[in-house]
């Protein structure tokens, strides 16, 4: 007696061993190893900016892991309060971003803070919220669309600072799944944050800067706004702002917070 799942030479492809195997490689809670292999292949190297951070998120990324809009920060902690560094969104809506803090207390966000105690991968439903999610977290999500979210990263206790990653509008359903996931892709993530800000932090050359930039720069360390630095300099705020521009191009940084972190 031939044994289940075993084929014999010549047997149909139609045999009910063969369609059981197919049933277990079809498995929709399952990773999809080769998509995961084929994002790892496209991880930028060397030099790293977050232009590239977001190409590898939008582009291989989102083929192994379905998302709508992304949101990854780089941080410190310290006495219960985070201060963000660095932060690369995709497709959120501008309202959105600007109505995030650049420092906060843990006790604001429960989800951040059960993250940060727990440091494991965590899905808000809000269908089914978990119990630490605050009312300011869903109604964020209600106000945004934002669907279910699914967050994770990575802490460094040593450094006391971490990276952390938040995709809206995620499937429901297979929460297994998407947790493993989470557990692959974050520490990918918190490497590309890193390799952004040893850039900063290692290739500013002030030298590289003309007087005027050197001046926007101090005024920009004051934490001055470009309605402010425009006012004390005297010129408009689209001139501010191309300034910044020429001074980021020829730091190779892309960012005021990259600027501040690695100055400060």
């Amino acid at each position: 007696m031939r044994k289940s799942g075993q084929r014999l030479r010549g047997a149909r492809t139609g045999d009910p061993g063969q369609g059981k195997a197919a049933s277990v490689v079809a498995d929709p809670s399952a990773l999809d190893l080769k998509a995961w292999i084929g994002a790892l292949s496209a991880v930028p190297a060397g030099s790293m900016n977050e232009a590239q951070i977001l190409s590898w998120v939008e582009g291989p990324l989102r083929d192994f892991f379905p998302f709508q809009r992304f949101l990854g920060g780089y941080g410190r902690l310290s006495g219960g309060r985070i201060r963000m560094q660095n932060l690369v969104t995709s497709g959120h809506q501008a309202e959105f971003i600007a109505s995030l803090e650049d420092a906060f207390n843990l006790t604001s966000r429960g989800c951040f803070a059960w993250w940060v105690q727990n440091r494991a991968a965590f899905i808000l439903d809000p269908s089914c919220p978990p119990p630490f999610a605050t009312e300011r977290e869903l109604e964020e999500i209600k106000r945004f669309s934002l669907g279910v979210v699914a967050a994770h990263g990575v802490v460094d206790p040593f450094a006391n600072a971490g990276t952390y990653i938040s995709f809206s509008g995620v499937a429901a359903d297979h929460p297994d799944r998407t947790r493993a996931s989470l557990n692959l892709i974050a520490p990918v993530l918190h490497a590309l944050f890193l390799a952004t800000e040893q850039v900063a932090g290692s290739s500013l050359d002030l030298t590289k800067l003309t007087d005027r930039q050197r001046q926007l720069v101090d005024l920009a360390l004051m934490g001055l706004p470009d309605k402010t630095i425009a006012v004390r300099l005297g010129i408009s705020e689209n001139t501010v702002g191309n300034h910044f521009r020429g001074i980021y191009e020829r730091l190779g940084i892309t960012k005021r917070s990259q600027l501040i972190a690695a100055l400060k």
